[in-house]
């Protein structure tokens, strides 16, 4: 499903060259439950972000369903994130004068993939998965931070995306929260087969995902699957 080969990146030059990643090759495939590890700075995000197409490498390739990221226009590449990839954030970004309704179904119309029927019966839908059923007319504001994680997740799954990409989504919640969250993480893979990548500082979330890679210092120290 996904494919990185020999990832190099690097900002500035000469003397003041940093290099983020060196040497980074991953294969992803479909179903899978991966923890990104690793400490503030080792390079994690800026891996996210590759993978993502949101940024690109300075060196070597990503394939993902079989396409060519490195040579595709911005356009092509904010098209394959709308339709394949869904979004978790650590502060959930949701817009706060929408409620939860509509944080889950405008993203769904502006995509422009499905129409509106179909965006509003996927809204519902993934709202009712995440436990939020009686909670559609409530803004952010109006709900806790787990009840907020569980918007921003319907949000992620509601395009039905291929990859769902985590960054510290339980980061910014209290253990128990967090733990529920992991535990509807893990619910939503077993059942929908869909793949996360899941960039983390969590000893529970990497002592419960079935696939742990740690980067230290931009380079892959450990991966739990070879």
């Amino acid at each position: 499903m996904l494919s990185l080969n020999n990832i190099y990146k690097h900002y500035g030059e000469g003397d003041g060259k940093v290099d983020a990643l060196k040497n980074i090759s991953l294969d992803v495939a479909k179903g899978e439950f991966l923890a990104l590890c690793g400490p503030s700075g080792s390079g994690k995000s800026t891996l996210l972000n590759i993978l993502s197409g949101i940024d690109k490498p300075s060196g070597g390739t990503v394939l993902f369903l079989n396409k060519l990221l490195n040579n595709l226009s911005e356009e092509q590449l904010s098209a394959i994130r709308g339709k394949h990839l869904g979004f978790i954030f650590q502060f959930f970004n949701l817009i706060p004068v929408l409620n939860v309704f509509d944080n889950v179904y405008f993203p769904l119309v502006l995509n422009g993939y499905i129409t509106k029927s179909e965006a509003k019966a996927r809204a519902l839908h993934f709202i009712d998965s995440v436990g939020l059923a009686a909670f559609t007319d409530r803004k952010p504001g109006q709900l806790s931070g787990g009840q907020q994680q569980r918007v921003a997740i319907a949000r992620a799954l509601a395009h039905e995306p291929q990859i769902v990409i985590a960054d510290e989504p339980t980061g910014n919640l209290d253990l128990g929260t967090g733990e529920a969250i992991l535990d509807l993480l893990l619910k939503i893979n077993q059942e929908t087969r869909t793949t996360f990548i899941i960039s983390t500082h969590s000893s529970q979330l990497k002592a419960r995902a079935r696939r742990v890679v740690e980067i230290k210092d931009g380079a892959l120290v450990h991966d739990s699957q070879t």
